[in-house]
């Protein structure tokens, strides 16, 4: 029986200091997957996994396409709500005489 292979691409921090998103790929019996994993910090503990999703290749495309439409939506709302996203930082280049 092969074993399960575990490679972590990118580990998401939040607005809060006790959670995260971990996205990792996960190849076992000869099929990769990409794996969402959410965890909370629990003091004593450590991270402690709450939920895990596991998808198929075939899922990337649909789950990218539906994350932008949500992500679109959300700012359009925060722009009419009057929540304008953080302000650009204009700096000053100095002039050549």
């Amino acid at each position: 029986m092969q074993g399960k292979q575990t490679a972590t691409v990118q580990i998401l921090d939040s607005p809060r200091d006790d959670e995260r998103v971990e996205v990792l790929l996960e190849e076992a019996e000869g099929t990769e997957r990409v794996v969402l994993r959410y965890s909370t910090w629990v003091d004593g503990l450590g991270w402690c996994g709450q939920k895990t999703l596991r998808l198929d290749s075939a899922h990337l495309d649909d789950l990218h396409r539906a994350l932008t439409v949500a992500r679109h939506r959300l700012n359009r709302k925060r722009a009419e709500d009057g929540q304008a996203m953080q302000p650009a930082t204009v700096i000053q280049l100095p002039t050549i005489a």
